[in-house]
């Protein structure tokens, strides 16, 4: 007897889902999940670089170079996906990232050598960046500027969970396994993505919007993007906001655990609260968009971003090491919840004028992301000063020229008038 057949959801083709009038809502939440494995990737691992040190017998600060190392992977994996997903579609190049990923992870997992973890890292990286490049790039196929916004609210509320739980959900790995259990659990979750793009991931780029210029003029298409001001400044802006968040992320072990003493499981709990800021002012943006303009809440956000970090840096300056733990954390979580009004913005008003190259300007402001992160990383390790000054420094300098480009944005753009 035949194994009965449960109907899956219907995939429509893609010129019957572009521009839809209402939001998807449960196909944004599961490009969350998609997008999701990529925060995983970077934050459940944290709390367990100690003891991950202690195993390959070098310091944390050098097991933390495994962070940029990721970064690395995502900057040149997103150059990559963009213009590839603009030729062949959007689902193609989630599968073959996601396989990368889950082969990287098994690496990662399997290893007891730090050069291999890190070679891992990259590889993994160059896996999961599909996810972001790929889902931007879907949305802003689908829907309108503003409903775009509003759609990276949403998947930022789904996705936003992993940056929460991660660090905590790290940290009970390792009250009962070994480090090596997180990759396995990352490798696992790669798989679950395999699974939603074969069931509930339909082609979004129809056959008559795809980009047919040839390969070779790929370099000459991003230095057109760069030269686009509709794109170049909330994308490079929005970048070195974001960026300034991967600075924190790489050197949050040691300020947090090292300098102050806390354990991974309230490190786990701190880390998680500046994302749970992050997912709940991404919240608020829904409802601010429907008041105002996304170019207002982006300027407000910016500078909501850049007074906090110029905090922290005085706290760092002023009291070094002896400054109140509570007060750092605190210039930190505006820094960082700031974000859930500049990235869905900055992205929004970004893609809103690509149509043919969604993909290359997806890949493109992630790839800026990442490499202000990697920037970030370096300037880190150019000051011996004090861990709160030094990330003082790094993050009110990476703000300030966000902030500056967020302004420099034409304030008479019209977003009714994109593609």
């Amino acid at each position: 007897m035949s194994a009965p057949k449960f109907p899956l959801p219907n995939k429509p083709v893609a010129a019957d889902r572009v521009r839809s009038a209402d939001l998807p809502v449960a196909w944004i939440m599961m490009l969350g999940l998609i997008v999701a494995v990529g925060p995983l990737s970077i934050d459940m691992y944290l709390p367990a670089l100690p003891s991950m040190a202690d195993d390959f017998g070098v310091s944390t600060a050098f097991m933390a170079n495994s962070v940029p190392a990721y970064f690395v992977g995502l900057v040149f994996g997103q150059l990559f996906y963009g213009p590839f997903s603009d030729r062949v579609g959007r689902v193609k190049p989630l599968y073959i990232g996601m396989v990368l990923y889950v082969i990287a992870s098994i690496i990662c997992a399997t290893t007891n050598n730090e050069y291999v973890l890190f070679t891992g890292r990259t590889l993994q990286a160059l896996g999961a960046c599909v996810g972001a490049v790929v889902t931007r790039a879907a949305i802003r196929d689908r829907l309108t500027a503003k409903q775009t916004a509003k759609a990276f609210s949403i998947m930022i509320l789904v996705m936003g969970l992993a940056p929460i739980l991660a660090p905590s959900l790290g940290a009970v790995f390792l009250q009962f396994f070994s480090w090596h259990s997180i990759f396995w659990f990352l490798a696992a979750f790669g798989t679950l993505n395999l699974l939603l793009t074969k069931f509930f991931f339909f082609e979004t780029l129809s056959e008559e919007n795809r980009n047919v210029r040839p390969a070779k003029e790929i370099l000459s298409q991003y230095w057109e993007l760069l030269k686009d001001p509709t794109f170049n400044y909330p994308a490079i802006g929005g970048g070195l906001l974001m960026g300034a968040m991967f600075v924190y992320i790489s050197s949050a072990s040691e300020l947090i655990m090292d300098t102050y003493g806390l354990s991974a499981t309230h490190f786990g709990w701190l880390f998680g609260m500046n994302a749970a800021g992050f997912v709940a002012l991404t919240q608020l943006n829904q409802w601010l968009t429907n008041r105002f303009r996304i170019l207002s809440i982006l300027r407000f956000g910016a500078m909501m971003q850049v007074i906090s970090a110029g905090a922290l840096f005085t706290l760092g300056i002023v009291f070094g090491t002896d400054a109140w733990l509570p007060l750092v954390l605190a210039c930190i979580f505006f820094c960082i919840a700031g974000l859930g009004l500049t990235q869905p913005n900055s992205s929004a008003i970004a893609l809103a004028f690509q149509q043919r190259r969604a993909g290359m300007a997806s890949a493109l402001q992630g790839s800026l992301m990442f490499s202000v992160g990697i920037f970030g990383g370096l300037l880190l390790n150019l000051f011996p000063v004090n861990p709160v000054l030094k990330i003082g420094i790094a993050m009110f300098s990476l703000m300030s020229l966000g902030c500056y480009l967020i302004w420099q944005i034409d304030r008479n753009l019209n977003l009714d008038n994109a593609d």
